[in-house]
């Protein structure tokens, strides 16, 4: 059997028709080097998620002024169909507007909802920025057809699961890869399935989105329930970098990592990578790759299980920003039992993430990093 690849364009990737058409190019060459099913995860258009939460402000806004959100609104909608009619002929264009129209008008009733009440939940933040990925794969799917490439859009909230948690859910595993099995995994595995990047849905079918990273995360969800050869992921720098290029102007590309040494890095600032990312393909050995859609040409970043360490040899430096010390210290510590036990507990009360700590070695303190 033909293997399966994923590959996972970001909004910067999409974020207009030119670069849609080179997205287009690169699944279209990867076709043809490895013939087999391919499976594109997509971002909402460059900016898109920005300018709906921004909408959401506007709709919150102490006198709210409903033209102003509509007014949004309506540049959006001016965009994507621009985007549209650049990328496919009128009939094309028709077809895909009438797909598109139910959002619009779901996203234009839950922002004046917002407006009216003055709240908006979690459940209905989600709704209305998880909309710009059921923009986007249509379109995109379109254009992979007006090139000749067979593709069907998919959206996400058919087959992965969550729990309610909206903001950042937790992906339920055993239910989504029955649910794969019975949708995405019966397609017909000669047409190119575009699938919505960030969203899923709740045990009650509600919208959810996965939060930062979401897409990547689609990507990798998708890979490990489906077994793909290789997941990747395509970015706007050329793959993991070893340190910040804003810091180190000398930073420069690192050909491979091990899934260890990059959740190291993602978790310690690397933006490029969210540590839960890489959970769905580590246990079944899927390689990831991250890649550059502008410069398709450079190799990019391969993450595995092997690694090309040179010992004495550091091979990142990452950051991380807007992170508070917190020092908790006293005699009283000294020698008592379950002290440190009691300083995480308290802190898991309240859904503080410690990122690192260290203990004096009197025992006297104990300090904890945490975002600020």
């Amino acid at each position: 059997m033909d293997a399966l690849i994923v590959s996972k364009f970001g909004g910067s990737s999409v974020a207009s028709a030119d670069r849609i058409r080179g997205v287009v190019s690169i699944v279209g060459d990867a076709l043809q080097r490895e013939p087999g099913r391919h499976i594109v995860v997509v971002s909402a258009l460059g900016g898109v998620t920005d300018q709906l939460i921004a909408a959401i402000d506007a709709a919150l806004a102490p006198q709210p002024d409903a033209r102003k959100h509509r007014a949004m609104l309506v540049a959006l909608q001016q965009r994507h169909e621009d985007t549209l009619r650049a990328l496919v002929g009128q009939e094309a264009f028709t077809v895909v507007m009438a797909r598109l129209e139910p959002v619009w008008n779901t996203l234009r009733e839950l922002l004046d909802g917002i407006a009216l009440l003055h709240e908006c939940s979690p459940r209905t933040r989600d709704a209305v920025i998880g909309s710009g990925e059921r923009l986007s794969a249509p379109i995109i799917a379109a254009a992979f057809r007006s090139a000749g490439h067979p593709a069907e859009d998919w959206d996400a909230t058919q087959f992965i699961r969550t729990n309610a948690a909206h903001g950042e859910a937790t992906v339920d595993f055993d239910e989504t890869r029955s649910r794969v099995a019975a949708t995405l995994g019966q397609a017909d595995p000669n047409t190119i399935a575009v699938v919505t990047g960030f969203i899923a849905a709740t045990p009650g079918g509600a919208l959810a989105t996965l939060g930062r990273s979401g897409s990547d995360y689609t990507a990798t969800i998708l890979g490990g329930v489906m077994g793909a050869a290789r997941v990747d992921i395509w970015t706007d720098v050329d793959g993991v970098l070893s340190t910040d290029p804003r810091i180190e102007p000398k930073a420069f590309s690192l050909p491979q990592l091990s899934y260890r040494e990059a959740g190291e890095m993602a978790y310690f600032g690397a933006k490029v990578l969210h540590p839960r990312t890489m959970r769905p393909l580590i246990e079944a050995g899927i390689p990831l790759r991250i890649k550059n859609t502008m410069r398709p040409q450079h190799e990019g970043t391969l993450i595995s299980h092997q690694t090309d360490t040179t010992p004495g040899q550091v091979r990142a430096v990452s950051t991380i920003r807007d992170v508070s010390v917190i020092m908790l210290e006293g005699s009283g510590m000294v020698g008592v039992p379950g002290i440190a036990a009691r300083v995480f507990s308290a802190l898991a009360q309240v859904d503080i993430n410690v990122l690192m700590i260290s203990q004096a070695s009197s025992e006297q303190s104990i300090c904890t990093v945490v975002h600020k």
